[in-house]
């Protein structure tokens, strides 16, 4: 039996390694259960995934340079959505931000998009749909 890989590609479902190199991706949000419901989303798309619970942790994640991805919501205490993008941006712009946010406005998506991100996605989402933005981001 296969499972489908975040490339499209299929490998052995017990988890053989994969020659490629990993993508992974930082999930950012100040709530645990869409944190912890994301990773194990991703990480089941052969996704390597690590969360953090603010935008400060996220900054000092990233600074790793590991991340090919990061995955943010719009409203945290102590930096934001928006702060982070810019921070990610200025420090690591090789790093693909989405911002996800239950709580958009048009200006705000501009400002996002603006700012660099790979897309702006409102909440509530498809999951698969999300899964579609992360392989764009990913891989163009």
């Amino acid at each position: 039996m296969t499972g489908e890989m975040i490339t499209g590609e299929t490998k052995p479902s017990g988890g053989a390694p994969d020659a490629k190199p990993r993508r992974w991706v930082l999930v950012v949000d100040d709530e645990p259960g869409f944190r912890d419901m994301l990773k194990w989303y991703l990480s089941d798309h052969d996704l390597d995934v690590e969360v953090a619970k603010d935008g400060a942790e996220a900054m000092a994640r990233a600074a790793g340079g590991k991340y090919s991805l990061v995955i943010t919501d719009l409203t945290m205490p102590k930096l934001d959505g928006l702060k982070l993008l810019e921070e990610i941006k200025q420090k690591r712009p090789d790093i693909s931000v989405i911002v996800v946010t239950g709580f958009g406005t048009v200006e705000t998506a501009v400002h996002a998009m603006k700012g660099g991100a790979s897309d702006f996605i409102l909440k509530p989402f498809n999951l698969d749909h999300l899964l579609v933005r992360i392989k764009e981001a990913l891989f163009g």
